[in-house]
């Protein structure tokens, strides 16, 4: 038997917990991520401050049993990086998502993940935050929407009685807008690929700038998909962490109609891939699908706007350049929503910037010639 003072009581490996409650008397063992907590100067000034708080809300009737020793009554210490790591265990998730979560678990655990979750405050996570002033407002909400979300299951598993995270506000940040490329700039890539890349690179390349396919449709097309004597191709499918997915980021199938420039590329692809697999395109050093947009980015896409002088944008812009090249072109609004698969409301407000612009005064003809005047009306007035 070890010293035993103010209800702790030091054992060779552990430390355990004498109280009485309701009339009986209870031990616990403390247990540090699942063992029993080593006797340590530290983990005893820890025991000592946690009878007392144990004894002082026991006296003004506010202990519960299940918020310090969870797990059925085996006493424990359950840390943040046990709760997180539970937490995400019990997740049905994409790879993607699971790889975003996994992310802010290891932040968490790196900042908080000794402190236990009864004892987290909100001060904890604030200084947490502030020692990365450099993420941005959607990264910290992301952050700490994961704790937030394991802090709640510890409710719901009624080991907390409140969320610690509940307070926390959320960061402001403003959303990046598009920076589509130009046409002439398009042309220019587009030309470039051609004269120094296998013909599979520009015609993946052509292919996104004049159908708005985003990063992961374009590299999860597959043949049985594109109808080219119908000038349509249906996005269902998407290739996501290196993953073929039978769905798309918004879970919705939507019809695409091909312009002839889109077709052009489509026919020319044809002769590579058609015969050989179901997928479209393929990295032709490699024949196998663009699994990793990494690999596209890399190889061709950076050096080709090097060559180029064109200010550098991120291959998803091709997407962004098709939303306002049709705008541009006087198309509607609820066209091309359709074609980009977003609602209007999300399209118009996406590219807002793109709807006026030198084709104003043509707009204000249309409705001035609606309401004109007829002149025999004038004369009549006159």
């Amino acid at each position: 038997m070890g010293k035993v003072g103010a209800g702790v009581e030091i054992r060779e490996t552990s430390i355990r917990l004498k109280f009485v409650y309701e009339g009986a008397p209870v031990k616990r063992t403390l247990l540090l991520n699942g063992s029993p907590m080593l006797p340590t100067p530290a983990n005893v000034k820890y025991a000592n401050r946690l009878a007392a708080e144990i004894r002082d809300k026991i006296r003004h009737d506010t202990f519960s049993m299940a918020e310090y020793f969870p797990a059925n009554g085996i006493a424990g210490v359950l840390t943040v990086k046990v709760q997180l790591d539970t937490w995400l265990e019990g997740q049905r998730i994409e790879p993607s998502t699971r790889a975003a979560y996994s992310s802010a678990i290891r932040f968490w655990t790196g900042e908080i993940g000794d402190i236990a979750i009864r004892s987290l405050k909100h001060s904890n996570i604030l200084k947490a935050l502030a020692t990365r002033p450099l993420l941005t407002g959607k990264t910290v909400n992301n952050y700490v929407d994961v704790l937030r979300q394991a802090m709640q299951l510890a409710v719901l598993d009624k080991v907390l009685t409140a969320n610690p995270v509940a307070d926390i506000p959320r960061a402001s940040h403003q959303k990046e807008p598009p920076d589509p490329f130009s046409l002439e700039e398009a042309e220019k890539i587009i030309a470039d690929m051609a004269k120094h890349y296998p013909e599979q690179v520009y015609n993946y390349c052509e292919t996104k700038f004049f159908t708005g396919l985003r990063t992961s449709e374009g590299a999860g097309l597959q043949w049985p998909r594109v109808d080219l004597p119908s000038a349509y191709l249906q996005v269902s499918e998407a290739i996501v962490m290196k993953e073929q997915k039978d769905r798309t980021k918004t879970n919705q199938v939507r019809n695409v109609r091909l312009n002839s420039r889109a077709l052009a590329a489509l026919q020319r692809q044809a002769k590579h891939t058609r015969m050989v697999g179901e997928h479209v395109f393929n990295d032709p050093r490699y024949d196998k699908p663009w699994m990793d947009e990494r690999a596209f980015r890399r190889s061709y896409w950076t050096p080709t706007l090097k060559r180029l002088g064109i200010r550098y944008r991120v291959p998803y812009q091709t997407r962004h350049t098709y939303a306002t090249m049709m705008l541009m072109a006087g198309m509607t609004p609820a066209f091309c929503a359709k074609q980009m698969g977003h609602s209007v409301e999300v399209f118009l407000s996406t590219y807002a910037k793109w709807l006026g612009t030198d084709r104003d005064d043509a707009e204000m003809q249309r409705l001035e010639d609606s309401i004109k005047v007829p002149a025999a009306t004038l004369k009549a007035v006159k």
